[in-house]
């Protein structure tokens, strides 16, 4: 009715519509007060149902790595009595230090890093240099005080590897790209899968078994790829140790030579 009277003759009633503006506009404030801490408390009870969800996954997945946390810890102590049982001798790993990364060789495709020991500090070139995550490459030319390290993605970096799930032997190649060529030297590309593992084998020395190298990510063409498991990118410090020595086999005419090979025993037996 106001709006109607206020369109017919809007001066006379423009005082009127001013005093309904001021009647209702208390009310409204009234009214909006309430509803909007009611949409408050609601948006704080939706974000409370939200917490308590996200606070549950959190749980769940807790209770699944902490399995997985025990699974891992009883297959470590499993291995070690294994080894105990069958005399296993764990190869020696001598450290020379743990020294910071100075810097690298610039550009896409990082070859060098250079890391701040050197002649004063035990090092030496042919040493292998690693990260927490794994290899990283070799000490190559080595001042009093700093040390240049080739990485294993350098051309000239070849690194003997084994693949973790089925054991076989390969050779990694270092291409001056992200990615590394895996030679198997015989099994074909279909032995090994996108995600496998590949470690240090200890073949010919240098780097001791067992250290994570890269991960095999793309199978085309004649040789696999795969991703180096460390790189400098990033890194603070590094470790540096002696190269590993594979252990000698005994000459043959020795008494461990003779029980390494019994057919030998054998022979000499029947010729007598």
């Amino acid at each position: 009715m106001l709006l109607v009277l206020s369109r017919a003759s809007p001066d006379r009633y423009s005082a009127l519509r001013s005093g309904a503006a001021d009647l209702v506009a208390p009310l409204w404030t009234a009214i909006l007060i309430p509803l909007g801490e009611v949409q408050a408390a609601a948006g704080s009870i939706a974000d409370y149902f939200k917490a308590v969800e996200k606070v549950r996954l959190l749980e769940g997945r807790e209770r699944m790595y902490q399995i997985e946390r025990e699974r891992h810890a009883q297959a470590i102590h499993e291995n070690g009595e294994l080894k105990k049982l069958l005399n296993v001798v764990e190869p020696s790993r001598d450290r020379v230090g743990v020294f910071a990364i100075s810097g690298s060789s610039t550009g896409a495709y990082v070859r060098y890093a250079l890391i701040s020991g050197g002649g004063r500090h035990a090092v030496e070139p042919g040493q292998p240099v690693l990260a927490a995550a794994g290899l990283i490459g070799r000490t190559v030319d080595v001042g009093k005080y700093a040390t240049r390290v080739m990485l294993i993605t350098d051309v000239s970096s070849r690194v003997p590897v084994r693949v973790v799930r089925t054991g076989l032997p390969a050779l990694l190649i270092g291409k001056n790209l992200p990615l590394l060529d895996v030679d198997l030297s015989g099994p074909s590309n279909s032995e090994v899968r996108v995600g496998d593992r590949l470690v240090t084998s200890g073949d010919g020395g240098l780097f001791p078994p067992g250290l994570p190298v890269a991960t095999v990510v793309r199978i085309s063409g004649d040789m696999p790829e795969a991703r180096p498991a460390a790189t400098p990118d990033g890194l603070d410090y590094v470790i540096v140790e002696r190269p590993y020595m594979p252990p000698m086999a005994p000459p043959e005419d020795t008494p461990q030579g003779r029980e390494a090979h019994p057919e030998a025993v054998i022979q000499e037996q029947a010729a007598e």
